[in-house]
């Protein structure tokens, strides 16, 4: 164990610098290996691209319990795909690896400066040798050009390092360290301070990468050997006792096991090398080069030691400990950064180093230990502790057949290796020129880096990239080509297929993409690209069989997942053989998943006709939205598909919704985010708003301003503002509108003015024109709903009742029987009404209209006979939120006949907030604030709801008594005129009586007043 752990018997500094270096070195090698498993997810990615999907729904219908009112708008659902981003680069990876550069560069000064006279000035000579060429005047400090810069750090560093060598021996490694390691930290903070260009430490790294590769390289052939060095160690130790003195006591594994080993890990080698030259094409299991190169670094930590004590070449624990570890750093530093940028010419070139070293040295050093040491290995004895004292030929010798044997191979090979090593120097250039943020000149130096090795990944990818950020598809498609050509990687089929589809070459991509999957089978990016073109063709099956698979094979499940969904909602077949799929959702918080999870719910109750009355889910990143960030296409679609599916007044929606459609960052949602916002307003009562809204989008949207229209008129028609509902319709041409308009009319009582409109409605749809027959007495009522949708609207008709008795359903019969009723109540005939709502079916055998409507009229009658207790009863019953306003109506009539007057106030002002625009609940209101003294806010509540009731009598004599009180004379007689337009005369003369002497009142109190 003393052997193992060599440094516990040395002093606490030597032993607390050297464990710190080893710590530094094993960090690194963790980072190594890190960047090496990454591969080219190190500086590319897989981005999602999402795009929206315009999709026709049904999200509300409404009903009266006769007829149903489909309130369609678009939807949205995301489809996405996952695109290969473009190469990036980091500098302060080129940062970290100067950073490691120079903690190598002290840790090999420090351990020069302890050599003996010559090996100090020949070490130092190749030390300064390798600054020279780290092109510092690119820095272009002012006033340092050409090479007074690097003169000037080899007189800083060389001096000091001289003063150690030469006067200073005895002072300790941690001194040398501590003054090496502060002059590197002042001269990085003064040449980073002082350079004007941009990041300078990737530019020396750029410019400086041939001297790390010359280093690196020396590093790897240096310690090409250890693992044949550690198979004599293996086979020449004592397998009993590894310190026994006695030869005939000994147990070891003996020269045979060392060969046979050395013969297998030479064929490992030899396979390498003959796969990477072409040679051969077998699908061999052979060890990487570079798991080689971490056991031979491993190794070197304990072979290096024996070499330098067996040689007593220098003081291992004063120099060589830390110019091993300064060179290992060094050298798995560079490795380490050509995975991080991807360089895959210089992983080329190093994975041939070390094979070709390994190979050379593994052969030279098994000949080295045939020739010295046999006689001592057939005696087993421990051939590792002379290992490097040789009998015969000196080990040097060997090392420099190793070297002709390493050239002869690189020589086979055509120099590709060396070629390798100048397109990944170009390589580098590139990317510090597009991290400059000049193009043009990375351009060059990666074609450079192609005329060197024209199939390197790296180059093809990077000028793939600057293509398309240039918008230039043609050069993007033929770089990412190239690319495929010797390294293929499934983001080069992502990034082909992409500029296929950007130039309209629809199955070229789709094509591409299967070679991929020829390729990567197991790449769930690509299956779910695939799946996702399929998706916009008539494939459903490939396209549902490729988003299935890529769920599971990518780290981003909720892509696919997300992507499946947006399939159903777009295959409404699909729904219509499977309706469980609309409602095996999981709870997800990925917007996308949320916003085709909503829209799949909103299709499937367009297309299976069956409502969902569960709460949706509310989008879990609006309790954290910032208002001034632009919406994400998934977010966009979630908040919009959540304002459509959600019923339920939502006032904090309402504000995020207005403060993001304002905002100047989502002006491409702006339209359909006041959409939105029209919906959520709507439905939490502000109906003003909400058709303030849909007007402004109806006048700035010509091409969807018929939609718009369609939906307010709906809405209006809900309210019971029939009137305005038909004007609203009149804009628009289409069959359904017109059908609508015919129904608004005939809501309103105009027969007359509606029968042009049945007429047109009823020409291509049967069953319009068989109710158009029925309203207009062309034939009789036959089936439940005719005689229903006769007894409630041919209100001049005193027999229709008999109509009524011959209903069976009982929903129907319940509708009509209250619309019959409600005629009785408006003519005082209450005990007909009472005989009538006696009269209805049990209220189990009820849809959920039609027991509302018969609480409201038997609500209505209860304040017709100033029932209170009645009143409150019927008022606690269940009823439909649409209800809920004339709910609170007769229950403040009832309150304000029985004289009840803050209870009437309280109940009319509930019905407000639910219903401020209906003429007969502000009428009430109104008139009760105003016998309050209250009459501006009275005054508030008529002016609000006058411009959807211009036809309502009673609200304009409000208003017009109400502006006389607030001495709004003028205001008083524009009132009076529309009121004449809008009622009858014998009504107009009676009030504009009224009206004449309420203004003579107010002269004379003025005169009064004056005098």
């Amino acid at each position: 164990m003393s052997s193992l752990f060599f440094w516990s018997a040395w002093g606490r500094t030597h032993r607390f610098t050297y464990l710190l270096s080893l710590f530094i070195v094993i960090s690194s090698l963790i980072l190594f290996v890190v960047a090496w498993a990454k591969g080219l997810g190190n500086v590319v990615n897989w981005d999602v691209l999402s795009e929206l999907n315009e999709l026709p729904v049904t999200f509300q219908t409404i009903s009266d319990g006769l007829l149903e009112y489909a309130v369609n708008s678009k939807a949205y659902a995301v489809s996405e795909q996952f695109v290969a981003s473009a190469m990036r680069i980091r500098p302060n990876v080129a940062t970290a690896l100067l950073v490691g550069i120079s903690v190598a560069f002290v840790l090999l000064i420090s351990a020069i400066s302890r050599f003996d006279r010559m090996r100090y000035l020949v070490s130092m000579a190749v030390l300064i040798l390798g600054l020279a060429f780290f092109r510092w005047e690119m820095l272009e400090i002012p006033g340092l050009g050409g090479n007074y810069l690097f003169l000037i750090l080899t007189f800083l560093f060389g001096s000091v390092s001289y003063y150690f060598h030469a006067f200073r021996p005895d002072y300790s490694i941690g001194v040398r360290f501590g003054v090496f390691a502060l002059l590197t930290i002042l001269a990085g903070v003064a040449l980073g301070s002082l350079s004007p260009v941009a990041f300078p430490a990737m530019i020396i790294v750029s410019y400086g990468m041939p001297v790390l590769l010359v280093f690196s390289i020396g590093f790897i052939f240096f310690i090409a050997a250890e693992i044949i060095a550690g198979l004599v160690w293996v086979t020449s130790v004592d397998r009993a006792e590894e310190g026994s003195a006695q030869a005939g006591q000994r147990r070891t594994l003996g020269f045979n096991n060392f060969l046979f080993a050395s013969l297998l890990y030479l064929v490992n080698l030899v396979l390498i090398w003959l796969k990477n030259t072409k040679s051969i094409d077998w699908d061999v299991l052979a060890i990487s080069p570079f798991a080689l190169y971490l056991i031979s670094v491993t190794l070197g930590v304990w072979g290096f030691r024996r070499l330098i004590e067996q040689q007593e070449a220098v003081s291992f624990r004063d120099s060589g400990a830390y110019l091993y570890t300064g060179l290992a750093l060094l050298a798995t530093l560079t490795m380490a950064y050509a995975f991080a940028t991807a360089n895959d010419p210089l992983v080329e070139m190093f994975e041939d180093a070390i094979v070709y070293t390994h190979l050379a040295m593994g052969l030279c050093f098994v000949t080295y230990v045939v020739i010295n040491f046999l006689p001592i290995y057939q005696q087993n004895l421990p051939v590792y502790r002379v290992l490097y004292k040789p009998r015969r030929l000196e080990l040097s010798l060997f090392r420099i057949v190793g070297f002709v044997v390493v050239v002869v191979l690189v020589a086979y090979g055509g120099l590709i290796s060396f070629r390798q090593g100048v397109a990944g120097y170009y390589n580098g250039l590139g990317d510090y020129y597009v991290t400059r943020n000049e193009p043009t000149s990375a351009n060059a130096f990666y074609n450079l880096a192609l005329e060197q090795e024209f199939q390197n990944h790296k180059s093809n990818y990077s000028l793939a990239s600057l293509a398309l950020s240039q918008n230039n598809q043609t050069a993007a498609a033929f770089y990412f080509q190239q690319a495929l050509l010797k390294q293929p990687n499934p983001q080069d089929y992502a990034g082909l297929s992409q500029t296929y589809l950007q130039t309209d070459l629809f199955f070229e991509a789709v094509k591409t993409l299967q070679r991929g999957l020829r390729a990567f089978p197991n790449s769930g990016e690509l299956q779910n690209n695939l799946g996702y073109l399929y998706a916009r063709t008539s494939v459903a099956d490939s396209a549902y069989y490729y988003l299935k698979a890529a769920t599971g094979n990518v780290s981003r499940d909720e892509v696919p997942e997300s992507n499946l969904l947006a399939f159903y909602a777009r295959n409404a077949n699909v729904l219509t053989a499977d309706s469980s799929l609309a409602t095996n959702t999981t709870k997800s918080t990925y917007e996308s998943y949320q916003a085709n999870a909503l829209v799949l719910r909103m299709v499937a109750q367009s297309q299976l006709k069956r409502a969902d009355t569960t709460q949706p889910v509310k989008p879990a990143w609006l309790r954290d939205v910032a208002v001034d960030q632009g919406l994400s296409v998934g977010r966009f679609a979630s908040l919009y598909n959540y304002a459509l599916t959600n019923q339920q007044p939502d006032t904090s929606i309402a504000r995020t919704i207005k403060e993001l459609s304002v905002a100047p960052v989502n002006q491409d949602f702006t339209d359909d985010l006041l959409l939105a916002r029209a919906v959520i307003d709507y439905n939490r009562h502000d109906q003003l708003e909400a058709f303030g809204l849909l007007d402004q989008l109806a006048e700035g949207d010509q091409q969807n301003g018929a939609s718009y229209r369609s939906m307010a008129g709906l809405w209006l028609l809900d309210q019971g503002l029939y009137r305005r509902a038909a004007e609203t319709f009149e804009y628009n041409s289409d069959t359904t509108s017109i059908y609508y308009r015919a129904v608004a009319l005939t809501k309103a009582n105009e027969l007359a003015l509606a029968q042009s409109f049945w007429e047109t409605a009823s020409k291509n749809d049967p069953a319009v024109a068989s109710l158009k027959q029925v309203l207009y007495r062309e034939r009789k009522p036959t089936s439940d709903f005719e005689k229903a949708f006769y007894a409630t609207y041919r209100l001049d008709d005193p027999n229709r009742g008999a109509y009524w008795e011959t209903i069976q359903e009982p929903s129907l019969k319940t509708v009509a029987g209250v619309a019959l009723a409600n005629d009785y109540l408006d003519q005082l005939q209450w005990r007909n009404a009472q005989l009538i709502l006696s009269g209805l079916p049990d209220s189990k055998q009820l849809s959920p209209v039609a027991v509302s409507v018969r609480t409201i009229a038997a609500l209505r009658l209860s304040a017709f006979r100033r029932s209170v207790g009645s009143a409150e009863t019927m008022a606690g019953k269940p009823i439909l939120p649409r209800y809920q306003a004339e709910e609170q109506y007769w229950l403040g009539q009832t309150y304000e006949r029985t004289r009840q007057v803050d209870k009437a106030q309280q109940a009319y002002r509930k019905a407000l907030q639910l219903a401020p625009l209906n003429p007969q609940i502000v009428s009430a209101a109104a008139q009760l604030e105003r016998s309050q003294k209250q009459s501006k806010t009275a005054y508030d509540f008529v002016v609000k709801a006058l411009p959807y009731n211009e036809d309502s009598p009673e609200l304009l004599k409000t208003y017009v008594n109400l502006s006389l009180d607030l001495s709004l004379f003028d205001y008083a007689e524009d009132g009076l005129a529309k009121l004449q337009l809008a009622t009858t005369p014998a009504d107009y003369q009676a009030f504009l009586t009224t009206y004449q002497e309420k203004i003579a009142s107010i002269e004379n109190s003025r005169q009064k007043f004056l005098q």
